[in-house]
C-alpha cells in the first residue's frame, strides 16, 4: 500500500514539474504607471558666449601709427586715447591756414581803419572813394571767416588722427602695431563691453518657428555648479542656407561673474510648460511617426495596444495629449510582450 502512495506522489510531482516547465508563465517588465504632473518641452542646443557690445575700431584717416598704448586684454575707458596716426602734414597744413588767417585778419583791421578815416573826412572824400573802402572791408571780413573756418577744419581732420574708445570694455584683439602704415579700412583694435555678455546660439529651421522673443531658457557654463537664467531677445530673420539654422540672442537674468567671449556653453530654450499633463519616454512608443502607440498592462497583467497621440519634439521625453488617462500603466519597453500576453511588474 504504501509503495502504491509512493509511486502516486512520484507521477504526480513529475507532473507539476513538466506543467511548470511547459505551461506559459507572465514575463517580468518595466512598467509604468502614467500620471499628471508638470511636463516641458525644451530645445537643447550649443551657444557661445558673446559681449553685449563688439565693434572694429578703426581709423578715420589713413597713415603711420605713431601711439598705440594699449595691448590685448587691457581695459579702456569710454573717450580714452587709444591709437594716434601720424598728424605732422596735417599740422602743416594748419600752421599754414593760420598764418593766411593772421595776414587776412592784419589786413582787416588795416581797411577797418582806412573806412572810419574816409568817414571822418567825408566832406573832401569823395563818395566813390567811401564806398570803395566800405567794399574792401566787407571782403576782408569775409575772407577772415572764410579762413576762420578752413583753419577749424583743418584742426576737425587733425582731430580725427587720435582715434578714442567708442565706449567702456575690454582690448579683445590689436591686429597691427606701431609704426604701421595703415588704411582707413584697417582695423586698429577689436574692442568688446564683457560687463553684460549675452548667448548666441543657431536653431534649426524646423524648430525655429516655435521660438519668440521673450521665451525662457536655462544656460548651463563650464567651471558653474548650477544653470543661469536667461531669455530670447532677438532671432535673426535669416537662415543660413550652408546651416538651415536661425541665430538666436539671449541675455541673462543675472549675468555670471567670468565668462570669456567665444566660450561654448549648452542652452535650454524652455518653448512650451505645462501643469498637469502626461509625458512619457519616446522609448514606450511604437511607431511614432506613423500609427503611434503604446502598450497598456491591465490589472491582471494582459497587455493590449493603445493608440496615442502626442507632441513630437527631439527629447527623451514627449507629451502625450490623447490616448492615455492618469493610473492607467504602459510597457516601458513595448517590444518587451506582444499584445494578448500576460506580464508581471519585475522588482
Amino acid at each position: 500500500m504504501s509503495r502504491r502512495i509512493f509511486w502516486a506522489l512520484g507521477v504526480v510531482s513529475i507532473l507539476a514539474i513538466c506543467s511548470w516547465l511547459i505551461w506559459p508563465r507572465s514575463a517580468a517588465v518595466h512598467i509604468l504607471k502614467i500620471q499628471l504632473g508638470d511636463a516641458a518641452r525644451v530645445l537643447a542646443v550649443n551657444g557661445r558666449i558673446r559681449p553685449r557690445l563688439s565693434v572694429d575700431v578703426k581709423s578715420p584717416v589713413p597713415g603711420r601709427l605713431i601711439l598705440l598704448p594699449f595691448d590685448v586684454g587691457q581695459r579702456v575707458e569710454q573717450g580714452n586715447l587709444i591709437a594716434r596716426v601720424d598728424d605732422a602734414p596735417q599740422r602743416a597744413v594748419i600752421l599754414q591756414a593760420q598764418s593766411q588767417l593772421a595776414a587776412e585778419q592784419a589786413n582787416l583791421a588795416q581797411t577797418r581803419r582806412d573806412l572810419t578815416r574816409y568817414e571822418t573826412l567825408a566832406d573832401v572824400v569823395s563818395t566813390q572813394r567811401l564806398e570803395q573802402a566800405r567794399l574792401s572791408m566787407r571782403q576782408a571780413q569775409g575772407e577772415v571767416l572764410r579762413l576762420t573756418a578752413t583753419v577749424q577744419q583743418a584742426r576737425e581732420v587733425q582731430d580725427r588722427h587720435q582715434i578714442r574708445a567708442p565706449f567702456s570694455g575690454v582690448i579683445t584683439e590689436r591686429p597691427v602695431d606701431p609704426g604701421q602704415t595703415i588704411s582707413s579700412d584697417t582695423t586698429v583694435y577689436r574692442l568688446a563691453d564683457t560687463s553684460a555678455p549675452e548667448v548666441t546660439a543657431p536653431v534649426d529651421e524646423l524648430y525655429a518657428t516655435e521660438l519668440k522673443v521673450g521665451l525662457a531658457a536655462t544656460v548651463a557654463i563650464p567651471g558653474f555648479d548650477h544653470a543661469f537664467a536667461a531669455k530670447v531677445i532677438q532671432m535673426e530673420d535669416r537662415v543660413d542656407p550652408e546651416t538651415g539654422a536661425r541665430a538666436v540672442r539671449l541675455h541673462f537674468d543675472t549675468p555670471p561673474a567670468r565668462a570669456p567671449a567665444g566660450l561654448t556653453v549648452s542652452v535650454n530654450l524652455i518653448v512650451d510648460q505645462r501643469h498637469n499633463a502626461i509625458s512619457i519616454p519616446r522609448s514606450a512608443i511604437l511607431s511614432p511617426s506613423a500609427r503611434p502607440h503604446v502598450r497598456t498592462v491591465d490589472s491582471a497583467g494582459h497587455v493590449a495596444d493603445q493608440l496615442i497621440s502626442f507632441i513630437d519634439w527631439p527629447a527623451e521625453k514627449v507629451i502625450v495629449t490623447t490616448g492615455l488617462q492618469p493610473g492607467m500603466r504602459i510597457l516601458a519597453d513595448p517590444r518587451a510582450a506582444e499584445p494578448g500576453s500576460r506580464v508581471r511588474e519585475s522588482d
